[in-house]
């Protein structure tokens, strides 16, 4: 249970990093690149502590595609969290990137005939009703003020960012149910697990050298700081889960932890930043947790 707890604080502060990011304008590119050396750092670590003969592993061109495109996936996907954490507020991006489950239930039953049990299937129904009833952004008051009418953005803008971080959620999962499938009798998840991370890192360097070289904007110290602390909770909540998993069933674990997590989005969100959340998007994280307790069943 201890282990359960400490992966829910661990993407809880992914969350909180990303609103405290976001409020004083920090560098976005360079706080999530710095994040994948970290965890990339701390990966290689253990997957040397713990299977070294992984680490000369030679995978199939087929594999090595897959890694690329999640990897690209990873960083595009905690780019879209970040983003719909400062349009949106922190309390609505964690209830979609939990609700993105979706996609890779539908993957698994259309591709690889992993028929959802009749509890799944409601589930299923009753977290795309979730997903419209969060996304849904009351009309705000128009200001008289002009910089607050463009800092305050449309309905329309929160529906589509929150839209790209559903499915790029759901887009990543369904890369590592790939890798499940087709790729987990032949290499290390732990390994596929570390080139993933380091594809990120690349491409998000890739990215601040380019920029850097272009205009003459390098990252300040804070975003190497925040990004390193990001790393080590992005990190944290991966470990933390697969140790609640072997103490507990998954079955439980996972809808317990996403529960949690919508929970504690809420609960910051609200306390700590303020956030105004409409009766609808009370009800829609509301059923999303039931969904998700169905999706579990």
């Amino acid at each position: 249970m201890i282990d359960l707890l400490l992966a829910v604080a661990c993407s809880l502060a992914i969350g909180v990093i990303f609103k405290v990011a976001a409020q004083q304008g920090m560098d976005r590119l360079a706080l999530l690149t710095v994040n994948y050396a970290a965890a990339l750092l701390l990966a290689v670590g253990a997957l040397h502590a713990a299977a070294p003969a992984a680490m000369g592993f030679a995978p199939p061109p087929g594999l090595v595609a897959l890694g690329v495109a999640t990897g690209a996936l990873f960083i595009a996907g905690f780019f879209t969290l970040a983003w719909a954490t400062e349009v949106a507020g922190l309390s609505l991006a964690v209830a979609v990137m939990r609700v993105s489950v979706v996609i890779p239930f539908l993957a698994s039953w259309l591709i690889w005939d992993e028929r959802p049990t009749p509890a799944q299937g409601l589930g299923l129904i009753v977290a795309g009703i979730a997903f419209f009833l969060i996304a849904r952004r009351e009309p705000t008051a128009p200001s008289a003020d002009a910089a607050v009418r463009l800092s305050v953005p449309s309905p329309g803008r929160v529906v589509q960012v929150l839209a790209l971080l559903f499915l790029a959620g759901g887009l990543v999962d369904v890369s590592l149910k790939t890798f499940d499938e087709v790729y987990a009798a032949v290499a290390e998840r732990d390994a596929f697990l570390v080139f993933v991370f380091g594809v990120a890192f690349v491409i998000g360097l890739g990215l601040v050298l380019r920029r850097g070289v272009r205009t003459g904007i390098w990252p300040p110290l804070a975003s190497w700081l925040w990004g390193a602390g990001l790393g080590l909770a992005n990190y944290g909540s991966a470990v933390f889960i697969l140790r609640a998993i072997r103490q507990l069933s998954g079955p439980v674990v996972f809808p317990a932890n996403n529960v949690a997590l919508m929970i504690g989005a809420a609960l910051l969100g609200v306390l700590f930043w303020q956030e105004r959340l409409s009766r609808l998007n009370w009800v829609g994280i509301g059923l999303a947790a039931v969904a998700l307790v169905l999706l579990g069943l």
